[in-house]
């Protein structure tokens, strides 16, 4: 089992004004230099515009945060693209290009997503990476070394996969594998959208194209995995899939599945403890909109934003659909709540990616954060006010409502991007959360939380999917999921970060999935 630790951070104690921005750009002095390659093309091939993810791991086992990036390249892909890159960190916010050394973590294909874990139960960590083409397994290895154990492990998939996530299904204590895969395309014969007058072609739509259907991997525990998805009970799930994430919603201490699918429903797949799963989509109110419409179903989140002690979901979505924060009430049921949580109206307009749930300012509430950015380069052209770049949002919460704060995003907001990824972990090793955002053809930004804060505590190192409970000295509960924070493509650090504004933190107790509650001193 992965260490556990409780860690105490003495944090500042200067006093920001409550207008001052909560994140300033610290991508020049991290390191973390890295920019994605979309392999734009006359032709428009939908991959093109779809970005790629990062992963913020300890890769080589010194117990602080480093960074993967997954590359993209000439599409179609071709031979001699750039491979992924890995980033060493020193733990104090500073970064340095450790590919050279890493084997095969520099894995050159036409990247999509990546999941990471401890697979095969080492103590190091391993990383599932999805491509337009075969994807791969990367063993992790001392020094921040990868190995390809693809076909070892009895993996393989060459299609266009989209979002991984490892976890333990069958609570069997080792990690399962979940892949969603997107959308057939004709590399040769690329359809075309848009107007055909000169620089008019545009991106098509994932309605123009047959879905393709997810696989889950269930971990054999020999290093090898099977393809379970019928024994499973998840082969209905030809869904368009971007993304999966793994949640407790119904608090019975195994792993449900929700999974975000591009213009058609979404799918919610109950757990009955075993690994077997049925599909509760209908029953939850998960798969459509409060109007019974299906949405675009890109970045997934997963928190506890109205602090009533139960999980709720939040799915980032295409312009003129909002995104979507589905409320969990209880007994397997969610409504669709975005207008009561003031997240309608202000995310009408852009295309929301990756997304995250998290306390930034340490009040003892999640706030939340949405990378956006259009798919299609030359929207302006289609739509007045529409643009392809858009600034990324900050949403505060003020009481389980949430208020859209431009004012106090800082760095996160203050430019137009086309955001794809966004990832929340301690990069600069202070105790409280940064955010790691990735852009489709552009640049990493890394953006340093600044937000005035008292003393955070930061629980790490236990079973993706574990529920975290604090009481406060005021009489809350907060509650927190570890792990799995997969936003869009990728994943965040696998750490819960505790505040409690002027309160104190009286209590900290964990479960793992499958396991006991115990509590942490």
């Amino acid at each position: 089992m992965e260490r556990e630790e409780l860690n105490t951070e003495d944090t500042e104690s200067t006093e920001i004004g409550r207008a001052a921005p909560w994140f300033r750009d610290a991508t020049a002095t991290s390191g973390l230099l890295f920019e994605h390659d979309a392999g734009f093309s006359a032709e428009k091939h939908l991959p093109e515009t779809m970005g790629a993810g990062a992963a913020l791991i300890d890769a080589d086992g010194d117990g602080r945060l480093d960074v993967y990036f997954v590359q993209g390249g000439a599409f179609p892909p071709a031979e001699g693209a750039d491979g992924n890159r890995l980033f060493l960190g020193d733990g104090a916010g500073r970064f340095r290009d450790a590919t050279a050394a890493s084997g095969d973590a520099a894995h050159a294909g036409y990247g999509m997503g990546v999941a990471a874990g401890d697979v095969d139960g080492d103590g190091a960590t391993d990383l599932y990476v999805t491509n337009f083409g075969p994807d791969v397994l990367l063993l992790g290895e001392r020094g921040g070394r990868f190995r390809d154990a693809t076909s070892a492990a009895g993996l393989g998939d060459e299609r266009w996969t989209a979002g991984p996530v490892f976890f333990d299904a069958d609570l069997d204590g080792d990690l399962d594998l979940y892949v969603t895969a997107y959308v057939e395309i004709d590399v040769a014969n690329p359809e075309w959208c848009g107007d055909r007058a000169p620089g008019w072609r545009s991106y098509c739509h994932p309605d123009r194209y047959s879905g393709l259907p997810d696989r889950y991997w269930r971990n054999d525990g020999d290093g090898t995995f099977a393809d379970a998805t019928e024994a499973a009970g998840l082969a209905d799930n030809a869904g368009k899939g971007l993304g999966a994430i793994p949640c407790d919603p119904d608090g019975d201490g195994d792993l449900d599945l929700y999974v975000a699918n591009d213009s058609v429903e979404n799918k919610f797949w109950r757990n009955d403890g075993t690994g077997s799963f049925a599909d509760d989509t209908l029953f939850t109110g998960t798969g459509v909109n409060r109007n019974g419409a299906t949405e675009a179903g890109m970045g997934l989140a997963v928190g506890d934003p109205d602090g009533d002690g139960d999980f709720d979901l939040f799915v980032t979505n295409f312009d003129d659909e909002s995104n979507t924060l589905y409320r969990n009430d209880g007994d397997g049921l969610f409504t669709d709540a975005t207008i009561a949580f003031g997240l309608e109206a202000p995310s009408r307009l852009p295309v929301g990616f990756g997304t995250v749930f998290e306390d930034f300012d340490l009040d003892g509430d999640q706030d939340l954060a949405v990378a956006n950015g259009h798919i299609i380069d030359n929207i302006h052209l289609y739509h007045d006010g529409k643009t392809w770049k858009q600034p990324a949002q900050l949403f505060v919460n003020d009481g389980g409502r949430f208020r859209d704060a431009a004012e106090l995003a800082g760095a996160l907001g203050a430019e137009p991007r086309v955001g794809r990824g966004l990832y929340s972990g301690d990069l600069d090793g202070d105790g409280d959360p940064d955010l790691l955002l990735t852009q489709c053809g552009g640049p990493a930004v890394v953006l340093e939380n600044a937000v005035a804060r008292g003393g955070a505590r930061v629980v790490r190192g236990l079973a993706p999917g574990t529920r975290v409970e604090a009481r406060t000295s005021d009489g809350r509960v907060l509650v927190r999921q570890l792990g799995a924070a997969v936003s869009y493509f990728g994943l965040g650090e696998s750490a819960v970060f505790l505040g409690a504004g002027d309160a104190d933190l009286a209590r900290v107790r964990v479960r793992e999935p499958g396991g006991a509650w115990r509590t942490l001193d």
